[in-house]
């Protein structure tokens, strides 16, 4: 007979263990439950044609926007490998004791297994390819005749808006106004929800742009504590939940126009917008922009493009952008203290391509001016930028070798 405290003793031991285990089990379903979630195999329910609510009812909003210029939208999603599960179940054992199964990747600790960009390209706010960049590039390029008529060069075309764009702010006072806000456009009378796809699409052009934009929960929160509704909202209240939500100035406007002609398959868009200094009430800029299409009755789509072509006038002004484009995504990235722009995705045809610059590329320079001296994203852009018909000088590293890659901007479209 063992004793009664010796017994108990490995009762609890044996109680300890029990619990310990049951509670791994529990935990492993949270990392294992988030690879199933983020399963690269939720991919596999996207099918051509697919229209944009479509997708985004299927597979759920992406993680990034990399490319909305009217026409193309370019979402990434990081996603799991397939059999991400089975390395959960297998290395979760290993790794409970530095916080395993609790909080993924730590239940992967000994495999490289992490999330992988795969990307999804809408044309017109139709599906035309998805799957990991290097994989659809070419299809994307295809992408972008798909449905275009041709110009007499072969190259896809459409209708380009009459836009206007005008105001005090510069080069010298942007900086000033490094956070702004979106508020609620005012809706086409007789079309609700118009206002709010305008006010999404300038929030996301505005970042593209390097600039802070208030989250849209943020706005909403300050306005069900103010009770304030922002449609038909005189300026007062407008610039008094701008200072609310610490943003230096204010973005507001209307859709004047929104005419959809199914039977022609046509239609016509007109829409302005006001940036204005939350501080002062001054008007900072002023812009405004019509389009007719009629090559298709998507409305939304030539939003996306008077909203771009205005956005590029401010751009301009403020110095955010040059008034020449060379045709290249990139991200600026940091490495053991190095920045440098890593190469994403190359415009078909467009000078960056044409000079010789490739996917993967990192460019560590502009104009001899190196990226490293940059602090910040905005410094960056601007060491970077190039006037339509200049030359831009990239220094680029690829793999070991360093190259220097001559490109002749052309004019950005809008300009």
């Amino acid at each position: 007979m063992l004793p009664f405290g010796r017994s108990q003793s490995r009762a609890h031991a044996a109680l300890r263990l029990t619990t310990i285990a049951l509670l791994s089990a529990l935990l492993s379903g949270c990392g294992l439950g988030y690879t199933i979630i983020k399963s690269e195999a939720k991919l596999d329910r996207l099918t051509a044609p697919m229209t944009k609510a479509q997708v985004l009812e299927n597979i759920g909003y992406p993680d990034r926007v990399l490319r909305d210029d009217g026409r193309m939208l370019i979402w990434e999603y990081s996603l799991t490998a397939r059999k991400q599960w089975a390395y959960e179940l297998l290395y979760c054992p290993l790794s409970v004791v530095i916080g395993g199964c609790l909080f993924y990747p730590f239940t992967n600790i000994a495999s490289d297994q992490r999330e992988y960009p795969q990307h999804v390209i809408l044309i017109d706010n139709e599906l035309c390819a998805w799957g990991p960049p290097a994989a659809i590039m070419q299809r994307r390029r295809t992408c972008v005749t798909v449905g275009a008529p041709a110009s007499l060069d072969g190259s896809a075309s459409r209708p380009e808006p009459v836009v206007s764009g005008r105001g005090p702010i510069n080069r010298e006072s942007i900086d000033q106004y490094r956070t702004m806000a979106v508020m609620l456009f005012e809706d086409l009378a007789g079309m609700p929800g118009t206002g709010s796809r305008v006010a999404g699409i300038v929030t996301t052009l505005m970042l593209d742009l390097d600039v802070r934009m208030v989250e849209r929960a943020k706005l909403d929160e300050v306005l069900q504590e103010q009770v304030i509704q922002l449609t038909h909202a005189d300026d007062a209240n407008v610039l008094k939940v701008g200072k609310l939500v610490g943003a230096e100035a204010i973005i507001v406007g209307e859709v004047q126009q929104w005419e959809r002609r199914q039977q022609e398959h046509s239609h016509s868009v007109s829409l302005a917008l006001r940036m204005i200094d939350v501080e002062t009430g001054l008007l900072l800029f002023s812009g405004q922009g019509h389009l007719t299409d009629p090559t298709t009755d998507n409305p939304e789509s030539s939003a996306r493009v008077i909203v771009h072509r205005i956005l590029t006038l401010f751009g301009s002004q403020t110095g955010l952008l040059g008034s020449g484009r060379i045709g290249v995504y990139w991200e600026l990235q940091e490495e053991r203290g190095d920045r440098f722009y890593l190469v994403r995705e190359l415009r078909s045809g467009l000078p960056a391509e044409k000079a010789g610059l490739r996917v993967g590329d990192r460019v560590i320079g502009c104009n001899g001016s190196a990226l490293t001296d940059a602090k910040t994203e905005r410094d960056a852009k601007r060491i970077c930028q190039v006037e339509s018909g200049r030359m831009l000088q990239l220094d680029v590293r690829r793999e070991e070798q360093f190259l220097d890659v001559q490109v002749i901007a052309e004019k950005r479209p809008g300009l």
